[in-house]
C-alpha cells in the first residue's frame, strides 16, 4: 500500500513520535510505500521514508504555524493517490486519525485548573489565545462527517472524550491501545543495564529509584512527585534506608525547567531529584527503575507505562493517564484518582520499598500483562483498518467515474 503519514515531527523523543517511528518501521519492513509529510525530521532517518517537507514560514506565531501546516498538509494529501492518509496531529482532514492528544475542551479543563497554571487571568487570557482557538477550529472540522473514515482513539478516556463532544456514532471511535516491543523492554535489561546507567549517570548503586518520563513537567504531574519525595525526606526516609533518587528525564523549556529546580530546592529535595534531560534509549532508564511514576494530570495513554510494565518495573500512575485502564490497582501497579494526591504516591512509595516481595511480585504481574499488548497484534489490527479504508477509496473512486 501507499501510505501518507502526517506529523509536524518525524523523532525518535516524544510519545507520539516514538509510536509513528515504530509504525513507519513496521510499514517498511512490511514492503508498504510510505510517504511522510511534516515539517522536521532527524537527519539519521530511515532512507526508505519519502519525506515531503512542509514549509513553516510562521514558527514564531503559534496559531499561523497551526494554521500553515494543517493547511498545506492537506493540499498535499487529499486529492493524491494514497491508498491511506493517517494523521497523527492538528489536522482537519485524513481518512484516519489517531487520537493521541484528546478534545481541547478537555484538556483545558485539567490543565486550567491546575496550581500551577498561573493566575486567573493568564488562564483566561491563554482559553481564549488565538491559538487555542485554532486548535479548537482544526478539532471541531476533524470530527466533521466526511473528513475522516475511521478514528482511532488510543484509549477508553480518549474515546469517551470524542464522542461526549462531538455526538458521533459509538461505531465510529474504536480504541486500539498501543502495542509495545516486549523484546526491546524486558526484565533482563535490569542485570545488563541497571548498574551501568546508575554508574553513567551519578546514582549510587543502592538507590531506591523511582523514574519519571515525559516532556510537560507541569501535566505529567512533577509537582506531585517532587511532593511525595519532600514527604518521605520529613518522615525521616525510606524503611530499608535506600537513598531515595527521582530520575526526572525528559525535555521541558529552560524557564520551566528552572522553576521546578527551584521547587526541589524549596522543598529540600534537591538532592533527591535529578534532572536527566531527554534520552533516547529509554529501555535503559526502566531497567534502572525501582518504581515508575506519572502522576500525570492529562495523558490520552502514556506508553511509558506500558514500557514499564514490560521491563518489570511497576507503576504509579494516575487515573487521567488512559494506560491506568491497562495497571491492575493493587497487583501490578496502582492507579491514583487525585493526580494531586501527594501523601498516597509517597505512601505506595514506601510500602513497596518496605516489601521487595510485593514490588518484585507486581513487576511479574506487570510483565505478563504488558505482553497481552504486542506491537504484531496491533501492527495487525492497524493494517486491517488501512485495507478497510482502501477497499473504501476504491469504491468510491470507481462510483465517481
Amino acid at each position: 500500500m501507499k501510505v501518507a503519514i502526517t506529523h509536524t515531527r518525524y523523532s525518535r523523543v516524544g510519545g507520539v513520535e516514538m509510536y509513528i517511528h515504530s509504525l513507519v518501521a513496521r510499514l517498511l519492513d512490511a514492503g508498504h510505500e510510505v510517504h511522510y509529510f511534516c515539517h522536521f525530521w532527524e537527519p539519521d532517518a530511515d532512507p526508505r521514508i519519502q519525506f515531503h517537507k512542509i514549509s513553516n514560514p510562521f514558527k514564531p506565531i503559534r496559531f499561523l504555524k497551526v494554521w500553515s501546516f494543517d493547511r498545506a498538509s492537506e493540499k498535499q494529501v487529499r486529492n493524491a493517490d494514497f491508498d491511506v492518509v493517517h494523521g497523527f496531529t492538528k489536522t482537519s482532514w485524513q481518512d484516519i486519525y489517531t487520537d493521541g492528544s484528546g478534545c481541547l475542551l478537555d484538556y483545558q479543563e485539567y490543565s486550567l485548573q491546575d496550581r500551577d497554571a498561573g493566575s486567573p487571568l493568564a488562564r483566561t487570557i491563554r482559553r481564549l489565545s488565538l491559538h487555542q482557538r485554532m486548535v479548537e477550529r482544526i478539532e471541531r472540522a476533524r470530527f466533521a462527517r466526511g473528513n475522516f473514515r475511521r478514528i482511532v482513539a488510543m484509549s477508553e478516556f480518549a474515546r469517551q472524550q470524542i464522542l461526549r463532544r462531538y455526538g458521533l456514532a459509538v461505531s465510529d471511535v474504536e480504541v486500539i491501545y498501543n502495542g509495545i516491543e516486549s523484546d526491546r523492554f524486558h526484565p533482563d535489561n535490569v542485570g545488563r543495564e541497571r548498574n551501568q546507567l546508575r554508574q553513567d549517570h551519578g546514582f549510587e548503586a543502592d538507590a531506591f529509584v523511582v523514574l519519571m518520563v515525559g516532556n510537560d513537567y507541569r501535566r505529567k504531574g512533577l509537582r506531585t512527585l517532587l511532593e511525595a519525595a519532600a514527604r518521605i525526606k520529613s518522615d525521616g526516609g525510606l524503611a530499608s534506608k535506600r537513598p531515595l533518587r527521582l530520575a526526572i528525564v525528559g525535555k521541558e523549556r529552560r524557564a520551566r525547567e528552572r522553576s521546578y529546580r527551584g521547587l526541589a530546592r524549596q522543598l529540600d529535595v534537591a538532592e533527591i531529584a535529578r534532572f536527566c534531560g531527554p534520552q533516547r534509549d529509554i529501555a535503559r532508564w526502566h531497567a534502572a527503575a525501582d518504581l515508575f511514576a506519572l502522576p500525570t494530570r492529562f495523558d490520552i495513554f502514556g506508553n511509558v507505562v506500558l514500557e514499564a510494565m514490560a521491563t518489570g518495573v511497576p507503576p504509579l500512575v494516575s487515573d487521567r493517564a488512559g494506560a491506568a485502564e491497562v495497571v491492575r490497582h493493587d497487583e501490578t501497579g496502582y492507579v491514583m484518582d487525585d493526580p494531586r494526591d501527594s501523601a498516597s504516591l509517597a505512601g505506595w512509595i514506601r510500602a513497596l520499598d518496605a516489601d521487595p516481595e510485593k514490588r518484585a511480585a507486581f513487576g511479574r504481574e506487570a510483565r505478563r500483562d504488558a505482553e497481552g499488548y504486542s506491537w504484531d497484534k496491533h501492527f495487525k489490527r492497524i493494517l486491517e483498518l488501512y485495507e478497510a479504508v482502501r477497499i473504501e477509496k476504491n469504491a468510491s473512486r470507481a462510483a465517481s467515474r
